[in-house]
């Protein structure tokens, strides 16, 4: 038996635009031998883990952001959030630091999460 490379797939989840791009690259890596592992949190995770079941899945933490309705209260709305966000970043730098040891991770692929 050989071992796979194991490659972390990680979605922000600002809405699911990021997870839904991950669904044809997880697809690709399944495709060429790579082991894929998802890693995320909310609405991105969740779909990620009923359209692969089988994968191993691992929750980040969550940056809590959402989109204002209005595109200019968007700077505003980020700046009030930015110490949760930080403080999340840090935390899952830290999470993806063990992740990447407990889990024999060759690569990562991040759909522009921070940490």
């Amino acid at each position: 038996m050989t071992l796979k490379n194991r490659i972390l797939v990680a979605p922000l989840n600002w809405g699911l635009g990021h997870a839904t791009r991950c669904i044809p690259i997880i697809n690709a890596l399944i495709k060429h031998h790579f082991e894929p592992i998802i890693a995320g949190d909310g609405e991105a995770l969740q779909l990620l883990i009923k359209e692969f079941p089988t994968l191993i899945c691992l929750e980040l933490p969550t940056y809590n952001m959402s989109y204002s309705n209005h595109g200019f209260l968007l700077k505003w709305h980020l700046l009030k959030k930015a110490p949760h966000i930080l403080k999340a970043i840090h935390k899952e730098h830290q999470l993806v630091k063990n992740i990447i040891k407990d889990y024999n991770i060759k690569g990562i692929i991040s759909d522009n999460r921070f940490g």
